[in-house]
């Protein structure tokens, strides 16, 4: 690193990896790019600088495309945002009676050739992965699936049943979420359990007396008093005799 302040460049040396020359330049604020950075590992340090472009590239994305369409599912009250996307030569023309079964009812789409050849590498999806948890987002997947363009054919199944083929084409998607309550059960479980309120409406909705409010305390102390008096009783065991010892003797004559 000394070598930088005073030529301006840094030569990795064969024993120090890049990513470790790039965490080194990070902590010491020196720009790491190809005109400060010199080794043989071309690979290693083309990799790290995509790295760093993937990364910028995919700031401006999020900022111009992704982010419209997460506002537009928040205000719609969803909570996570399913993602597709398609070239910008890309044509969508369902059927309204047939429409495909996609499994996904709020697929939203962004028509952008650009960040499609993006999403084709693996490793640009990995560092979309990681700025879009460093920024908050849960349940990230990111892949390529398809996705279905137009119609194609209607087919009869026997009994009259109409089967649709749609052409499908492999394009990127995004799945992510900004759920806060993640450990806690969507589902609610309800038990059969003895209630002790009154399910009589009729009866709930009668303004009690002193006399009938008097003699329903009562019987509440009397059925806990017998409860507890039943609990103290001992139990009426039957008695059990002794094991019979042996016989005594004849006496001798």
């Amino acid at each position: 690193m000394q070598e930088y302040y005073k030529s301006g460049l840094i030569r990795c040396p064969s024993s120090v990896s890049i990513p470790e020359l790039r965490e080194a330049c990070d902590y010491l604020l020196i720009p790491f790019d190809a005109t400060t950075v010199k080794c043989q590992n071309l690979r290693g340090l083309l990799h790290e600088l995509s790295n760093e472009g993937a990364r910028n590239q995919f700031d401006i994305f999020i900022n111009e495309l992704i982010m419209p369409v997460m506002v537009t599912c928040a205000q719609r009250g969803d909570r996570e945002c399913h993602i597709v996307v398609l070239t910008d030569d890309d044509v969508v023309d369902w059927d309204e009676e047939y429409p495909p079964n996609m499994g996904e009812e709020y697929s939203q789409i962004i028509y952008s050739t650009a960040m499609y050849r993006f999403f084709k590498y693996i490793e640009n999806r990995d560092v979309a992965k990681i700025v879009l948890k460093e920024r908050g987002l849960k349940k990230i997947r990111l892949g390529i699936e398809g996705y279905p363009t137009y119609k194609e054919k209607v087919k009869k199944r026997p009994g009259g049943r109409p089967e649709v083929i749609y052409n499908y084409v492999q394009r990127p998607f995004i799945r992510m979420s900004w759920e806060k309550e993640e450990n806690k059960s969507r589902h609610v479980d309800f038990q059969c359990v003895k209630s002790k309120s009154i399910t009589n409406l009729a009866e709930a909705s009668v303004d009690p007396g002193p006399d009938q409010a008097s003699q329903r305390v009562a019987a509440h102390d009397a059925a806990e008093g017998g409860a507890a008096a039943a609990a103290a009783m001992p139990l009426d065991l039957p008695s059990v005799e002794p094991y019979p010892g042996p016989a005594p003797l004849p006496p001798d004559d």
